[in-house]
């Protein structure tokens, strides 16, 4: 059996004044089951519990709609969930709360159109948050473009003014990342992205802390065409069996890690020109090439890592756990908040794949 459910500012409807009367049969003065137009139809409208999460933006408040014995009710919209009746009861008011919120989300069964609707309408309601967890659970790869365009074109109508709407431009951008074939977003893996700049026997490797770049390198461990460059072993002191990072600490030594941020051009060249004789292929293995600022010293192929930013941040607290295991919780909670950064890092990143994209 359906649950009836409506959503007002107090008792007085948003949409034409109407003061309900609680708990008691409120009967219209206009009915006419014979149109659909809601001026002509008259009566009350609701929904179910179901599809109410495209209605909450009409109020504050939620109530049960109880339908007399002898009321007329007609199916007005199957998608949004519109119905109306000419007598209905409100009962069990209750606030509009972030729990009342996701436990009707949990419930919904409305279609990917009409939730890229309710991104919309939550954003009105100030829910950023709940907009984001509805991204991460039902957006994916073969949805996307209807999302994008659903939600645009509803934001194109001028109700909610989305100029004004602080967290608009979030959303948006967050959708076109998981839309874009280049760029790395925040909820959903994506292959990585390859470039082939120049033929020189280099391949440079990058992507988020945890995005999986060491591991992807790590491949060419075992053979001896390759010589595999960590620059996080170079700019550091722990021990490590990588015999040729460990050689260039040497060319590095009195230099700040901080060199691969201030001027990751020179750190790169020097790399190159270090092995300049080999005639191995050169894997460079770093997350700092968001910070070049001359891309025309890059040379070969460019390899980046698209792992979503929510992957790389639990794979990242994965690993301080594995390898502190007898950290405080203080400092743990250190690190978890010093690592939050990458949730705006990956952005220069998607900046250097389009740098790089346009060779």
């Amino acid at each position: 059996m359906k649950k009836y459910v409506r959503v007002m500012d107090g008792l007085k409807s948003n949409a034409n004044g109407f003061e309900y009367k609680l708990d008691e049969v409120n009967v219209s003065k206009k009915w006419d089951p014979s149109t659909l137009n809601p001026k002509e139809m008259g009566g009350f409208n609701f929904s179910t519990e179901d599809k109410i999460l495209r209605w909450l933006h009409r109020g504050t408040m939620i109530y049960d709609v109880m339908i007399p014995e002898d009321a007329e009710i007609v199916l007005c919209d199957e998608e949004k969930g519109i119905y109306r009746a000419n007598k209905i009861i409100v009962t069990n008011p209750r606030n509009i709360t972030d729990g009342v919120v996701m436990d009707l989300y949990r419930k919904t069964k409305l279609s990917n159109k009409i939730i890229a609707q309710c991104l919309l309408t939550l954003l009105f309601k100030n829910r950023l948050q709940i907009v984001k967890f509805i991204i991460k659970d039902r957006v994916n790869m073969n949805n996307i473009d209807e999302i994008v365009s659903e939600f645009e074109n509803y934001a194109s109508n001028g109700k909610f003014k989305c100029n004004e709407l602080e967290d608009f431009k979030t959303v948006h951008d967050i959708l076109k990342e998981i839309q874009s074939d280049l760029y790395i977003n925040l909820y959903i893996d994506k292959k990585p992205y390859v470039k082939k700049i120049t033929n020189d026997k280099v391949i440079n490797i990058t992507g988020e802390s945890g995005s999986g770049k060491s591991y992807y390198s790590n491949k060419y461990l075992k053979d001896d065409n390759y010589i595999i460059i960590d620059t996080d072993i170079i700019f550091s002191d722990k021990p490590s069996d990588n015999k040729e990072s460990l050689d260039l600490r040497r060319c590095f030594k009195g230099e700040s890690k901080d060199l691969l941020i201030t001027d990751f051009d020179k750190c790169y060249l020097k790399i190159l020109n270090y092995f300049k004789e080999s005639k191995k292929t050169i894997v460079i293995d770093s997350a700092q090439y968001r910070n070049i600022k001359d891309y025309n010293i890059l040379k070969g192929e460019v390899i980046v890592i698209r792992t979503c930013i929510d992957n790389c941040y639990k794979r990242c607290l994965d690993r301080y756990d594995l390898e502190n295991k007898t950290a405080t919780l203080e400092n743990r909670g250190k690190f978890a908040n010093k690592k939050l950064g990458m949730y705006e890092w990956y952005k220069s990143l998607n900046s250097f794949i389009e740098q790089v994209d346009k060779f």
